[in-house]
């Protein structure tokens, strides 16, 4: 497929289901007609469904003509499917030439990055639309929670995706920065090519059966969501997109809500008692500036006098800008939890070191800091506005399946758990309390300490 890959129009490239919503799409989109779909005709179907941005550009690719002075007034069935195929089985250097001559640019041409900005702008504002109104979407529960999409945060969304081209987004780009660009930014292509599956799928009446297997999680499940009139999030819907494709692949099917200061209270107690043992967690962390940022946990909590985690640990900030920084392999300092030590800090870290932390939440709740070089990750920049900062507003969140502990795992009816293993809420806040726990030592024979 594609203007240069010179396949014959013989060739079958199609499955027969494929076909079948195609032809449909084609129909729909065309008035009822083949071999009658004009540009008009096509940019008014689409823009029902998607930006008319991105509808219009993707009429630029499919009626650009392949000779001088030829003109292109309708396509076939054959050309019309093109951009499918090529989101679906495509190579990237089919991509990118559809991605240039979508923004009309010949391929010798160097390319715009405002230009290329504002198409991802309309893939990612066309793919919220599409999730909105597609039955069964998990963006309708985050909708009702209050998750809202606003041009700020899809423009910083953008422009985050495009970060690693340059940081001056007023130049223009050669062809090999481009393709380098779409090899190393898999969240681009991967709503790139849901948002092309569900315009044809939809617009064809297929309920898209025939690509479920090739899916990844872009949009988590949202569990355990507070019922609360006071909650208010502190991120968007762009923001948790752009955070959930950082995470491990295994990570990326659920997010399940576990503290909100605003809930629950400005108490480092109460937040400790919320997510220890509850597996990798995201730490969103507004403060007084109104600047958003936090980091990904990617083990338990649990208060220990020494760093954890691995290197899946991350940092990010989203607001004003969107940045993830990954881990360097410098050193291992990836989480730290501890309390009740005179000799060693109190509080929450990620990142740094003691006493100039990436990341640090100070036991007293409501202060932080984030200092302006750290080596455990890349490329790192200063969280937050100020160097010590005081929060605003706080969020937990756990990711993933929440974690079976062995003694659950596959022990069938003989192994039995201890009371001394319930209340995890209330067992953390005696030993942030500083209370021992002296009944460790009285459990029954038999079961795991």
């Amino acid at each position: 497929m594609g203007n240069s890959s010179g396949k014959r129009e013989s060739d079958n490239v199609y499955t027969n289901e494929e076909l079948r919503f195609l032809e449909t799409a084609y129909r729909n989109a065309s008035g009822g007609a083949l071999e009658k779909l004009t540009s008009d005709r096509l940019v008014e179907a689409w823009s029902q469904t998607i930006e008319r941005s991105l509808a219009e550009a993707t009429a630029q690719y499919l009626f650009t003509p392949t000779k001088p002075g030829q003109q292109v007034i309708n396509i076939p069935l054959k050309k019309f499917g093109e951009p499918y195929y090529i989101m679906e089985r495509g190579s990237i250097e089919m991509k990118m030439q559809m991605l240039l001559s979508s923004l009309q640019c010949s391929p010798n041409d160097s390319l715009s990055s405002k230009k290329l900005e504002q198409y991802i702008h309309s893939v990612i504002k066309s793919y919220v639309q599409l999730e909105s109104t597609l039955k069964g979407s998990n963006i309708k529960d985050w909708q009702d929670l209050g998750f809202i999409t606003t041009e700020r945060s899809l423009c910083s969304f953008a422009k985050g995706l495009m970060r690693s081209l340059s940081k001056d987004l007023e130049h223009t780009l050669h062809n090999e920065a481009l393709e380098r660009w779409l090899h190393v930014t898999p969240q681009f292509l991967q709503l790139w090519r849901e948002v092309f599956v569900q315009l044809y799928t939809r617009h064809g009446g297929s309920k898209r059966t025939i690509v479920k297997e090739m899916e990844i999680s872009i949009l988590p499940q949202l569990c355990d969501a507070p019922h609360n009139s006071h909650y208010r999030p502190i991120i968007e819907l762009p923001h948790v997109l752009y955070i959930n494709a950082q995470l491990p692949r295994e990570m990326r099917h659920k997010w399940r809500f576990l503290f909100s200061s605003k809930i629950h209270g400005e108490s480092f107690s109460t937040m400790l008692g919320k997510m220890m043992d509850k597996g990798p967690t995201l730490f969103f962390i507004e403060d007084e500036d109104q600047y958003i940022f936090g980091g990904y946990a990617p083990e338990s909590w649990a208060l220990k006098p020494q760093f954890a985690g691995n290197d899946t640990s991350l940092l990010y900030t989203l607001s004003p800008a969107m940045r993830c920084f990954t881990a360097t392999g410098y050193n291992d300092h990836y989480q730290y939890l501890n309390l009740n030590q005179q000799t060693m800090p109190n509080g929450l870290g990620m990142g740094g070191q003691f006493e100039y932390w990436g990341l640090w939440l100070d036991c007293m709740f409501g202060e932080g800091q984030s200092v302006e070089s750290c080596t455990t990750y890349a490329d790192y920049v200063q969280l937050s506005k100020r160097k010590q900062f005081k929060i605003r507003n706080l969020e937990v969140w756990a990711v993933g399946d929440l974690p079976v502990k062995d003694d659950e795992e596959g022990g069938g009816d003989n192994q039995k758990r201890s009371v001394l293993d319930g209340n995890l809420e209330d067992r953390a806040m005696l030993e942030i309390a500083g209370k021992q726990m002296h009944s460790d030592g009285l459990r029954e024979p038999g079961m795991d300490d």
